[in-house]
């Protein structure tokens, strides 16, 4: 928490939002649910993470007369509760996001509404927005339609159980009579994805860790977040549905909030091909027109190569960063001409406001210049606003994994690991665990010789014995020491550990 109040991010809420709850209703009523379509005699259902409480999407299948899939992704209708110019809208600006830090979350709205009356919960009326989506045999979006709805939930399922289904044809209790739905749903996810990636969609594949903690909040474990297939069909239903609304306003001309992912700079994509050149990789690519295909190709050139996971991580770190922004100028790591952010408006504030856009043009048919003034003087600083806060819940979320990492390793010094060497710097090496831990093999620490960091080469070495230490090697480390606070580790060499280490850079 004090790491979260670095970033200002607060875990209590205002009075006045605290005031304003207690108008809220706890279940939604007959009037709630006039002019809206009845989705709730649907086959429609969740599937989100084994502890997950702030429910913001649902989704349904059908197949057509014509062969055709209808895709329906159906998102908490948040913008209904929470309006502009009241106290929970304005403290959800100044959040701008929830942040979950390892088994803590701090939401951006209260739990009253974010595990409540917004989150899609089994068996109750929920209100949402609906993008209903008509997709062909080859995953282009031939049609969509977005409205408001009242749904409920059959189900909340689970990604474990979910993936049971798809990748072991294992059938958990409670699940019989989602399974052919499931795995209608599995098939259009393929074809979505086989047609993203050939527009050029990049896939790093850059694990990340999760933190496992006992009940009292302490680090017991870290493991590898594990990405299975039902991660990746949610993923790509909510992906085509962000882009069927993004489309649909853009081609209205009206003012709205974009995510926007731009080109890559030259000189970063340059310096990393020099480095592969480093390596002694021969990568073919056409750096005279970086496209999302470039990266794309490079990728695949790596991806049987033993430092494939360090590599897309530098790759990935050559890119731009994505932020909000009320022009389009297209997602280049997504390879879309025109995306936003609609399906996460529990959790992030573009979101509820792009279901407020929404709620203003199509719903109410409210376009008229002084509503698109309004907007043009007020949608740059949401944007801007939303990307500060965004940047801040990353960094604050970074700093407190690497403190429960460190906290972890605390109780395993002294003890020897395997690792890969993922950084070089002038102090020293960073070494990768195999649960993505990562600790500092201070350069002063080196036995037997004096080192130099040789820039150029990207590598530590020795000048007596000119043995060098280079990014990808293989190295048996002993865990020398932890700042928790600081969520730093420190490690050695283990006795005869470098297993690589004299792996020759091609000069």
């Amino acid at each position: 928490m004090s790491i979260a109040a670095r970033y200002n991010i607060i875990d209590v809420f205002p009075d006045e939002v605290d005031k304003q709850l207690e108008t809220i209703p706890s279940v939604v009523s007959d009037e709630e649910m006039e002019g809206r379509k009845d989705l709730r005699e649907e086959m429609i259902f969740t599937i989100d993470g084994d502890d997950t409480k702030d429910i913001d999407d649902a989704i349904s299948i059908k197949i057509l007369e014509n062969g055709n899939y209808e895709l329906g992704v159906h998102i908490a209708d948040v913008s209904y509760y929470v309006k502009d110019g009241t106290a929970l809208y304005d403290e959800a600006y100044n959040r701008g996001t929830s942040s979950y830090l390892a088994d803590t979350v701090i939401p951006m709205l209260p739990h009253q509404l974010s595990n409540g009356i917004c989150s899609l919960n089994p068996n109750v009326d929920r209100l949402a927005i609906s993008c209903v989506m008509e997709i062909d045999e080859n995953g282009n979006t031939v049609s969509s339609d977005i409205f408001e709805s009242v749904i409920k939930s059959r189900k909340q399922m689970t990604y474990k159980n979910v993936n049971k289904i798809i990748e072991e044809d294992v059938v958990p209790e409670g699940y019989e009579d989602f399974v052919s739905t499931l795995k209608q749903m599995h098939d259009l996810a393929k074809i979505i994805r086989k047609a993203k990636i050939n527009k050029g969609y990049i896939d790093f594949d850059v694990d990340e860790p999760k933190i496992i903690v006992d009940d009292k909040g302490k680090a017991i474990d870290v493991q590898k977040r594990v990405r299975g297939e039902g991660e990746k069909l949610i993923e790509d239903f909510m992906i085509a549905a962000n882009e069927a609304v993004a489309t649909t306003i853009f081609y209205m001309e009206l003012p709205f909030i974009y995510r926007i992912h731009g080109e890559p700079s030259l000189e970063k994509i340059q310096s990393f091909m020099t480095f592969l050149n480093v390596l002694g990789y021969k990568v073919n690519a056409n750096m005279k027109n970086i496209t999302p295909k470039t990266i794309q190709e490079i990728l695949n050139q790596l991806h049987n190569k033993e430092e494939y996971p360090i590599l897309s991580s530098m790759l990935l770190r050559s890119m731009q960063k994505a932020v909000y922004d009320v022009n389009n100028i297209g997602h280049f790591g997504l390879a879309s001409k025109c995306y936003t952010h609609f399906t996460s408006p529990i959790r992030r504030f573009p979101d509820l406001n792009v279901h407020r856009l929404l709620r203003t043009y199509l719903f109410n048919n409210s376009i008229n210049n002084e509503t698109m003034n309004y907007f043009n003087n007020t949608l740059p600083q949401i944007a801007k606003q939303s990307s500060v806060r965004e940047r801040a819940a990353v960094d604050c979320e970074r700093d407190v994994t690497d403190m429960k990492m460190a906290e972890y390793m605390e109780s395993h010094i002294g003890e020897e690991y395997d690792g890969v060497i993922n950084t070089v710097t002038n102090y020293g090496f960073y070494v990768e665990l195999e649960n993505l831990v990562e600790g500092l093999v201070k350069i002063e620490d080196l036995p037997g010789d004096y080192y130099i960091y040789q820039e150029n080469a990207f590598c530590l070495i020795g000048k007596r014995t000119q043995k060098r230490y280079l990014l990808g090697d293989k190295i048996k480390v002993v865990v020398d020491s932890v700042v928790k606070d600081k969520g730093l580790i420190n490690f050695k060499l283990a006795e005869g550990g470098s297993k690589g280490g004299n792996k020759q850079p091609k000069s």
